[in-house]
């Protein structure tokens, strides 16, 4: 889970004398806005360690001795550890997962260094790596085995998606960031993690982001059955509430899965405009659905693409001796933002306010070739919605595997082009941008709980205007009664015109 990446900070931060505080237990839990349970503890940093120290110590505990593999006598061992179900053992609180940890980009100029982005501010992509690893930290924290004594844990922890990363502020690279977290929900081996990033402004710890993320266990012995942890035991109303939330959670994550467009046609509303879209910008004068023209201040969809590779390399490998899903996003992140700047030319950068449905379908191995596709898949207004899928390439038979996809969503300070989708599939793309368009805009409080799915089946502001515009009757469109006068005029094309439509048709397919 962990990656090497995450140990590099400076080593003279290990050298200070980091003391964490606890607070009475009657005064623990106080409910943030976000749907986090954060303690009442003192703003003065020096009572959090650093989220290196956190990070190595969980390592030794847990994973340390996992680096090279879990082979022979050990295996065994690791497999005679694993709880044979989940009520062999004790159940847990939030609490008892809670953790906190201090990224001192404010007061060790090393570290910021490592996370100041050349653009200005923090590297996105480099603190949602740290959330990741901070996840997997909680859960770890959160397991307890009492066959376990000292030693590797007979459980590994993987992550298997991220949901609903709002940014609620801009990430400043001269003030030190806190990350807070943990489990909101539990089912027999999967877990779902709060985590929230603070940062210091003016003496007071400021909310700027949260998410959550869906991490499950393993055996540690083979990395491939699943492995039972603690029953969850919510105590006040507001642990209810979240549980509760982190159950309604898997419910959407699964009906959101059901009403795939991979497996579901679109509604008839999206039917309906992806058609008017289609109708709005074919060339009507010349009679063919494959001769289409661009509306103002627009850009098709298939120029709006940015791609790059990268080898998999021994340095990018966590401790189950897999590619770090952190460094994976982080790459994903990256590639968004390039391509959405690319795409809109603006003179000022994109601002992230939103990430969602980062999947995890498939472990991606040392030495393999992984590949990142972006494309713009919806515009509005001012705002960018961007798709990101790493695929692995398979030696054998060449073809592209896929094991990641995100989506990214962008805000501008201007008005940005409108994407077009030329093809069924990219318009499949564009309504799943739409989709989680709209999910954005309601997590960022943009829109009411709820109204994301009403929007989705309703003709709504989110509706390109330009699909609105009535076409021209008199010159378009023909009736009933001058069906005769067409037939008898000359309707052949001039050679031009048919060998200009036959162009772009072969340029369609090819």
């Amino acid at each position: 889970m962990f990656s090497k990446v995450a140990r590099k900070l400076s080593t003279s931060i290990k050298d200070k004398p980091w003391m964490m505080k606890k607070s009475a237990h009657h005064n623990f839990w106080n409910n943030s806005i976000r749907n986090l349970l954060t303690p009442c503890v003192d703003s003065n940093t020096t009572s959090l360690k650093p989220f290196t120290v956190v990070l190595e110590e969980t390592q030794k505990q847990h994973i340390s001795k996992q680096n090279n593999g879990v082979k022979g006598q050990c295996r065994e061992f690791l497999s005679a550890l694993l709880p044979p179900s989940q009520e062999s053992l004790p159940p847990r609180t939030m609490e008892d997962s809670f953790i906190q940890a201090l990224i001192p980009i404010g007061s060790c100029p090393d570290v910021r260094l490592q996370y100041t982005s050349h653009i200005g501010g923090a590297r996105l992509g480099r603190l949602v790596q740290d959330m990741d690893n901070f996840a997997a930290v909680v859960v770890y924290k959160y397991i307890d085995n009492p066959l376990q004594g000292q030693g590797p844990s007979a459980h590994a922890v993987v992550t298997a998606r991220m949901d609903h990363l709002h940014i609620r502020e801009d990430i400043k690279n001269d003030a030190d960031i806190k990350l807070v977290g943990h489990v909101t929900w539990v089912g027999s081996s999967s877990a779902e993690v709060g985590v929230g990033m603070e940062q210091m402004d003016e003496g007071v710890w400021k909310k700027v982001c949260e998410a959550k993320f869906v991490m499950v266990a393993r055996d540690a012995a083979t990395g491939t059955k699943s492995a039972p942890i603690n029953p969850l035991v919510v105590k006040s109303d507001d642990e209810k509430i979240l549980f509760e939330l982190g159950k309604n959670n898997i419910a959407s994550r699964a009906k959101a899965d059901q009403d795939s467009l991979f497996k579901e046609p679109p509604s008839t509303i999206e039917s309906n405009l992806i058609h008017d879209m289609f109708l709005s910008t074919v060339d009507h004068k010349v009679r063919s659905f494959a001769a289409r023209v661009k509306p103002e201040n627009s850009t098709w969809m298939t120029d709006s693409k940015l791609k790059s590779v990268m080898m998999c390399e021994p340095e990018h490998k966590n401790d189950y001796n897999k590619i770090f899903g952190g460094l994976i996003m982080e790459k994903c992140i990256d590639l968004a933002f390039t391509n959405t700047w690319v795409f809109t030319g603006a003179a000022q950068v994109p601002v992230c306010t939103h990430i969602d449905d980062v999947i995890f379908l498939k472990a991606v191995e040392i030495g393999d070739l992984l590949y990142f596709h972006s494309q713009v898949v919806f515009t509005h207004e001012n705002l960018v919605q961007a798709r990101v899928s790493a695929e692995v390439l398979d030696r054998q038979t060449k073809r592209l595997k896929l094991t990641n996809v995100l989506q990214v969503t962008f805000k501008l300070p201007s008005e940005v082009p409108h994407v077009i989708p030329q093809s069924y599939h990219e318009a499949m793309a564009y309504l799943t941008g739409r989709r989680h368009f709209l999910v954005s805009l309601e997590n960022e409080g943009l829109l009411a709980k709820g109204m994301a799915e009403k929007e989705m089946i309703e003709v709504s502001k989110y509706t390109p205007l330009w699909t609105l515009k009535k076409l021209d009757t008199e010159e378009h469109v023909f009736n009933k009664n001058n069906v005769q006068d067409m037939l008898e005029e000359d309707t052949f094309m001039e050679a031009e015109i048919t060998q200009d439509i036959r162009a772009r048709e072969s340029g369609l397919l090819s």
